[in-house]
């Protein structure tokens, strides 16, 4: 069986994510690579909550991704002309909720700092919503239930946004991301700082291939 380091499972994430938006913007036809990129999003957000676990300074890990989504706004509005807020808002808004449930001991304080989080994800139109916020918390849960009872609730989350939402129905491939992280092999590997920089800028280069194809 194949073993992850958490640097392995972010160049995973990193290429699925790619994948994704070249199907999006240059490969509408070519749906496979929409269907790995689904994986995309549920391994960040595993890598999100493993890093709120482990890092020395919250403050810090959530300014970097503040910047990093405030740069790559105007660029994703552009590129892709969606007027709603990127994943990186939606990554930041994950860390806030997850450091203030560590905080807060009471279930009923868990449960509405949780429920606060993903009406805020829908209302301001962050990308995944309300799901996006749920995937967090399940990747923040992954080392704390049993694996079974875990991919219960994985499978089950899926499940039950396919049926809520037309929208949603290519996210059942997200299930297998679970499988992905349960092979992470509990090293970090090479830091990779660049991905703060690289979201943007492969942002800009698929937007700028696009402009030139349609220009043609």
């Amino acid at each position: 069986m194949i073993k992850f380091s958490a640097f392995s499972i972010k160049i995973l994430a990193a290429v699925f994510m790619v994948m994704d938006h070249v199907c999006y913007l240059l490969m509408p036809d070519f749906l496979i690579l929409h269907f790995i990129g689904r994986l995309s999003f549920p391994l960040f957000a595993w890598l999100l909550a493993t890093g709120e676990k482990h890092t020395q300074n919250v403050y810090r890990y959530g300014s970097r991704l503040l910047i990093t989504a405030i740069i790559s706004q105007p660029i994703y509005i552009v590129v892709f002309q969606k007027f709603s807020f990127n994943i990186l808002f939606t990554l930041l808004l994950g860390l806030v909720m997850l450091r203030l449930v560590r905080f807060c001991p009471q279930l009923w304080q868990q449960l509405i700092i949780i429920g606060l989080c993903a009406v805020v994800s829908e209302v301001l139109k962050f990308e995944y919503g309300g799901y996006g916020i749920a995937v967090i918390l399940l990747m923040s849960l992954i080392d704390k239930l049993n694996p079974r009872v875990w991919l219960l609730y994985w499978c089950s989350l899926h499940l039950i946004i396919v049926i809520l939402s037309i929208n949603y129905i290519f996210q059942i491939w997200a299930i297998f991301a679970g499988f992905i992280v349960f092979q992470f092999k509990g090293i970090q590997g090479s830091r990779a700082r660049w991905f703060y920089l690289f979201y943007p800028t492969h942002i800009i280069i698929l937007g700028v291939i696009n402009y030139l194809i349609q220009s043609r």
